[in-house]
Order: structure tokens, then sequence, then C-alpha cells
């Protein structure tokens, strides 16, 4: 893709869309550490967004990539409600605007970027706390809960003893990913 920025291939609407997604992956980042949260307001006029730009760039398969987005988030918030909960609701309807906007692979790569990034800050959070042993056996009495008990599992136990304003993780993800595509 690096050609493609130097060529000057990539057209106004694919800059628009890029430029709009590191606006709000920096946005939901600052809002999730001032306001604990990822407000509907940021993230549906995104979404919106990249509806739009990609079916007037795109035509029907901007239209499909952007569902698509769309749809790949609606399947990470399933796959959470059937694990329990893990993700909160304005970080998965934060990854869904990314897949409007960037398409669903995109949101796959800052969802596994995010969710590395955010382990490494969640552990180094719980260490600088002298909660990582707390921590990690909270974590492993849920697992082990959800494997032998089906019961549903609840990371979120400890979540006054450390708390992760997790779209500080999926930004990092977010523009991780922007970069790849953008020099590789």
């Amino acid at each position: 893709m690096i050609a493609a920025v130097l060529d000057g291939a990539l057209g106004p609407a694919q800059w628009a869309l890029v430029v709009a997604t590191a606006a709000l992956a920096v946005g939901a980042a600052w809002t999730d550490i001032h306001w604990g949260k990822v407000f509907n307001l940021m993230t549906v006029p995104f979404a919106i967004l990249g509806l739009t730009l990609n079916t007037v760039a795109g035509g029907i398969d901007g239209l499909l990539l952007s569902a698509g987005g769309i749809a790949a988030g609606f399947a990470l918030w399933l796959l959470s409600r059937f694990l329990g909960r893990i993700l909160g609701g304005g970080d998965i309807k934060l990854l869904m605007a990314f897949g409007a906007l960037l398409g669903p692979a995109f949101m796959f790569w800052t969802f596994v970027f995010g969710a590395l990034i955010g382990g490494v800050i969640a552990v180094a959070m719980a260490l600088r706390q002298g909660l990582l042993q707390s921590v990690l056996r909270g974590m492993c009495v849920s697992l082990y809960a959800r494997a032998a008990m089906a019961t549903p599992m609840e990371i979120t136990a400890s979540a006054d003893e450390l708390r992760l304003p997790y779209a500080v993780a999926l930004c990092a993800g977010a523009l991780l990913t922007i970069g790849i595509r953008l020099w590789t």
C-alpha cells in the first residue's frame, strides 16, 4: 500500500476514512480515560460516515465492506456475550465503527493488536500496583468456573482495584494497523 500512498492512488474518500478512523481512535481513548466510557455520540456518527463514504466511493462493494465490518463487530459482541462480559458495549461499538470505516479485516487486526497491547498494559498496571498475583488468581478462578461449571466468565470482578480503559489499547491497535497498512 505504500506504493499507493506515494503514487497518490488513495483517493480523497480513502484518505478521509483513514483520517476519520485515526480521529475516532484518539477520541475514544480520550473519553475512556476521562469518563470511563466510549460514547454512542462518538461511535454512531463515525459508523454512518464509514457507510456513507464507502458506498459513495465503492458503490455496492463499499456498502458491503462497511456492512461486513459492522457484522464482524457484532459477531465479536455475540462471542463476548457467550463467554461472559469480556468487552464493554462501548468497546464493541467502537470496533463496529472501525469496521464500518475500514472494513472487517481492519477491525479484526485492530482487535488482535488491541488485545495484545491491552494485555501488556494490564500486566504493567497490575505489577505497578502490586496486584498481579490477585488478578491472575481471579482470572484463573473465572476460567475454571467457565470451563468446569459452565458459569459465565466475569473478568470485571476486580475492576475496582484495576481499571484498564480498553479503548486506549484499541486505539493503539487501530493506529498500528493503519501504520502497517500504509507502510507495507
